[in-house]
């Protein structure tokens, strides 16, 4: 027998700070994260008079960070001068000459601001400091400078680049030589050459491999691309240009993977993102480098190539891809792979654009699609990214117990006047989503410079914390410590598939019979003036949606057969793209084309094929895999499971809601405004008294009135009788309200909603198994803006039974998740001891050989309650009964995931048992599928 998911911790390998593929394991820390480094080899004079000294072949950093995003764009990796505007520690190496001598020193480099010059910088030479101040070029590429003639001792001699102010200074590459007639060239192409040949580079392309399935790009699309694929049976490569997994959600970024669940009631998404995130959570990871790391490394189908980034692609003919050529971004060995079926999740297109697929860039006019948030012209217009890193958004500051004085440099962009800026951010010790250039910035072809505009900003918001804004007193005593490098892009090229996903789609809740996921993000378009757009505020536009679907037309090339694509250059619109970026709807994306492409290598169709012809075939695969579409059913006819009848140890038949059942968010939000929390009513149709968590920002007592209604369904506000009114006199400071009522309440649902009330805040719910919802708006006019996933922090006293079908038959019902007021899962009564088991009787022998579960992890939170949700199933074990006697299958201790499957040979058998043995903490076991094969 063998169970295919078993947990284990994993850290990052040594291969993704180097190698093309993981080895061994080794520690991997953050910190290692952002300073790692290229391999060490030694410096060698391939052509006698000439060495070239590549900047990521010093020996030491020092404080200099190794940055490989541009390399498609200026050739190579450089050294960037990561400070605050204070001087960081030098970069150091050794070289060896074989003979003393007078030698000409040549530096590539680039002004980032012409006007200013901001990153300057000097070489030293056995501990002298040269004269030269380089960055100072008064052109905005890439060059060389004439650093100066220096005396060589002949063996040994030391080289080191000062940085001499803080400002990202940045160095490519060091060439020296006795030709005092040389100079090396600018122009890219032949510095690639020169360096090939100065070097010893090879520019020759060598095979890399020949797979199934090539991804490009590992994000959370990407890694959930590469693994369903490998794990379709598909040999598998991902190929991936940094040196962690994860994109903007790895620990180099540390974008969150948000989805529906933000505003949606119990719709997380599952499937791959769902095991990566119960695997961080556990481990107690901030982002999910490790966590896809840990699945990819369990694949054998699969292989992971990092620091290897594509720079073309080669056609079999005009619709076909046959190979996509890479180059390793810290030593410049390019490759070549081949493969069957090629997915894009690079995010910026770049497979369909090397390949000549269709492809949109920037906004629609509203003509085009009918769409009311699309601007009037068409234009190229893209959102901005943020620099992110360290788990900094902008940058990070810290307090230094003195004043700190903060001269904002010349350098900086020049923000709108104080009066003007009309920003509000959340604390100052970090910055905000909306540090943003305007969207005129283009972040595909010139992304190094849309890159440092971002370092600029940051520098010139800090200076309005420092001196302008709200939290100016609170800053005095904080220093900037940290300003991150890396772009984490939001929107560039956008590839064209069959269908293109627009407004309306999203708005309307579609579900497209093609339908492979969901999504439930608002339409989240920022404004393209970034953070200079005023009074206007950071959004163009946020309209919110309910729960939509989205189509697999819009995940694969409209005119390149064997290609599909999964990420934000996916098949939407400039507006619908606001609800499509997140990191959990793309893993969802994802998975559907990596499905679809084993699908695709098995069966000899192409992605249009399924689309148009078996797209059942698609969407069945991604349910069986836990992936969950909207108003779509377990069919699979080889499951078992399905014709078995169904039976329990005991079942669950009303859940409580009382202080058990509460958590706070600590999120918290002011009554500016009238705000409401809706619960179900129970059984007992009374309301003896509730709790609020509330907090008094003023230093006075407020007298707080709480008004209770009923409702005949959830998220109907529309009431404006009272049943009853509740009044307290609140302290200063936070603390749980106790407002008494002893009402009774005939209708389904009830409740609570306290009037504007300046100075008072009202804290969130953290998760609510109890069905309900909150609002804000106006109780008199009857308008309300419903929050459907989300509770403000409050809970009953006495608490209230609630009846819920926990029936066994709900493991078979084809559901894997709650929807609306259907739990479509078995609990077990609450109140009787473990171990408890619920059993499938197939009503005659049959042949098994897996048996797959899907156990509760909390899907109405945001994210997976750490370190494991409590309702999971810890332990237990599969039994089946063979000739009337039972036989184990399987034991499991120490689950962590939701999703379980469990293979072995194939055994007769009548009746398949599954015995729960102890949870994280909830007193029932909870199942909500079983399938068996």
């Amino acid at each position: 027998m063998k169970c295919i998911k078993i947990i284990v911790m994993v850290m990052i390998t040594a291969a993704a700070f180097g190698a093309d593929v993981a080895e061994k394991p080794v520690a991997g820390t953050l910190a290692g994260v952002d300073g790692f480094r290229k391999p060490k080899q030694e410096l060698e004079m391939v052509v006698p008079g000439y060495l070239w000294v590549e900047a990521e072949d010093f020996d030491s950093y020092g404080a200099w960070k190794l940055d490989t995003q541009f390399v498609h764009k200026m050739g190579s990796a450089y050294l960037l001068a990561v400070g605050i505007c204070e001087p960081i520690a030098d970069a150091t190496t050794k070289i060896n000459i074989d003979k003393e001598g007078s030698w000409r020193v040549w530096a590539r480099t680039k002004n980032w601001v012409p006007a200013h010059s901001p990153g300057k910088f000097c070489i030293a030479v056995n501990g002298k400091q040269g004269e030269k101040i380089l960055g100072c070029a008064k052109k905005e590429k890439w060059g060389w400078e004439l650093v100066g003639d220096v005396n060589l001792k002949q063996g040994e001699n030391t080289l080191a680049l000062k940085d001499l102010t803080g400002a990202f200074a940045r160095c490519d590459a060091l060439v020296l030589t006795t030709d005092v007639g040389y100079q090396p060239p600018d122009d890219y192409a032949k510095c690639q050459k020169e360096r090939a040949r100065l070097t010893g580079i090879s520019l020759d392309v060598t095979a890399g491999g020949d797979f199934d399935v090539i991804v490009v790009g590992a994000g959370t699309a990407g890694c959930s691309a590469a693994i369903s694929a490998a794990r379709g049976g598909a040999k598998t490569a991902l190929i991936q240009d940094r040196p962690v997994l994860g994109g903007n959600s790895s620990i180099e970024l540390g974008v969150g993977t948000d989805g529906a669940s933000v505003s949606k009631p119990n719709a997380r998404e599952t499937g791959i993102v769902e095991e990566a995130n119960l695997i961080r959570v556990k481990n107690g990871q901030h982002k999910m480098s490790a966590a896809y790391q840990q699945l990819a490394d369990a694949e054998p189908n699969l292989k992971v190539f990092y620091n290897s980034r594509v720079i073309d692609a080669e056609m079999k003919d005009k619709t076909t891809i046959k190979s996509v050529i890479s180059v390793n971004t810290l030593t410049l060995v390019r490759k070549r792979f081949t493969a069957k079926m090629f997915i894009d999740c690079t995010g910026d297109g770049w497979v369909g654009f090397f390949a000549g697929a269709k492809y949109r860039f920037g906004r629609e006019a509203s003509s085009e699609f009918g769409e009311s948030a699309a601007p009037e012209t068409a234009d190229k217009i893209t959102m901005s990214g943020c620099v992110m890193g360290n788990l900094a958004c902008g940058y990070r500051a810290q307090n230094e117990g003195r004043p700190v004085e903060y001269t904002m440099p010349p350098w900086a962009v020049k923000l709108l006047p104080p009066d003007q800026f009309h920003r509000k951010p959340r604390g100052f010790q970090s910055g905000q989503w909306w540090m943003e250039h305007p969207g005129t910035f283009d972040d595909l072809e010139e992304p190094e410079l849309a890159r440092d505009e971002l370092i600029r900003i940051v520098f010139a918001y800090w200076n309005w914390i420092k001196q302008y804004s709200d939290y100016k007193d609170d800053a005095r005593n904080y220093k900037l410590t940290y300003v991150p490098y890396i772009d984490a892009r939001r929107e560039t090229r956008r590839l064209i598939g069959d269908y293109i996903l627009k407004q309306q789609d999203a708005e309307a809740g579609t579900m497209f019979d093609d339908r492979i996921g969901y999504g439930g993000w608002s339409l989240d378009v920022h404004n393209p003036k970034g953070i200079h757009s005023g009074k206007d505020g950071p959004y163009d536009f946020d309209g919110r949606v309910p729960l939509y679907s989205i189509p697999f037309r819009s995940l694969y090339s409209v005119n390149i057969e064997n290609l599909l694509f999964a990420g934000r250059h996916a098949s939407v619109t400039h507006i619908a793209l606001g609800t499509v970026r997140v990191q959990a709807t793309l893993s969802v994306l994802g998975q559907a084309v990596g499905t679809a492409s084993a699908i695709c290598i098995k069966q000899s169709w192409t992605p249009r094929n399924i689309a148009q012809k078996h797209i059942k075939v698609l969407q069945q695969q991604l349910l069986k895999d836990d992936c969950y579409i909207p108003e779509m059913k377990n069919e699979d006819s080889a499951d078992l499971a399905c014709k078995a009848i169904v039976s329990a140890s005991s079942v669950r038949n009303y859940d409580l809601f009382d202080k058990s059942t509460y958590k706070s968010d600590s999120k918290r939000h002011s009554l500016n405004m009238e705000r409401a929390v809706m619960f179900r009513n129970g059984l007992e149709k009374k309301v003896g008294a509730v709790r609020l968590l509330l907090i008094n920002t003023t230093d006075k007592p407020l007298k707080v009135k709480l008004h209770l209604r009923g409702a005949a369904e959830n998220q109907d506000f529309s009431s404006k009788q009272d049943i009853a009114v509740a009044e307290k006199t609140i302290a200063p400071g936070r603390r749980y309200v106790k407002f008494v009522f002893n009402a009774d309440v005939d209708d389904p649902f009830m409740w609570f909603f306290i009037p504007k009330k300046d100075g008072l805040e009202w804290e969130l719910k953290k998760s609510a198994r109890v069905e309900g919802c909150r609002a804000y708006g106006s109780a008199s006019r009857g308008t309300w803006t419903v929050v459907a996933s989300q509770q403000y922090a409050a809970y009953l006293e006495p608490g209230i039974q609630i009846r819920e079908n926990y029936s066994p038959a709900n493991v078979i019902d084809g559901v894997a998740r709650i929807v609306g007021s259907e739990k479509h899962c078995w609990a077990s009564d609450q109140e009787k001891p473990f171990p408890q088991w619920i059993e499938l009787d197939f009503q005659k022998p049959v042949k098994l050989s897996s048996v797959q579960l899907t156990f509760d992890t909390e899907l109405n939170a945001r994210f997976p309650p750490a370190p494991v949700p409590k309702e999971c199933v810890k332990d237990y074990k599969i039994s089946i009964l063979k000739e009337g006697k039972w036989v184990d299958m399987a034991f499991v201790k120490d689950n962590i995931q939701r999703h379980c499957v469990h293979s072995f040979e194939s055994i007769i058998a009548s009746k398949m048992r599954l015995t729960v043995e102890a949870t994280y903490g909830d007193p029932s076991a909870r199942v909500f599928e079983i399938r068996a094969y």
